[in-house]
């Protein structure tokens, strides 16, 4: 993965779309009609790709971080 062009990388094409999902964020809280029912698809977005970006991130540099499993996670989400 070292290998690949920077602009190549699946990390830079996740964080262009976490970029994209953030300004939408800032400008709909900025905006006079902040409603959870705009909000709430991007903040889920926005969790999935944060969490895609880590994960890529830690397989392209070799970071050897150990994430649960995803079956984990979701008996976790349940509780909140």
């Amino acid at each position: 993965m070292q290998n690949l062009p920077t602009e190549d990388r699946p990390s830079t094409k996740v964080l262009e779309d976490l970029i994209q999902v953030r300004k939408r964020l800032v400008a709909i809280e900025g905006s006079d009609e902040p409603f959870i029912k705009k909000l709430k698809p991007l903040l889920k977005k926005d969790f999935f790709l944060s969490h895609a970006l880590i994960k890529f991130l830690n397989y392209e540099n070799d970071y050897g971080i150990k994430f649960p499993d995803e079956d984990e996670l979701e008996e976790e989400e349940l509780f909140f």
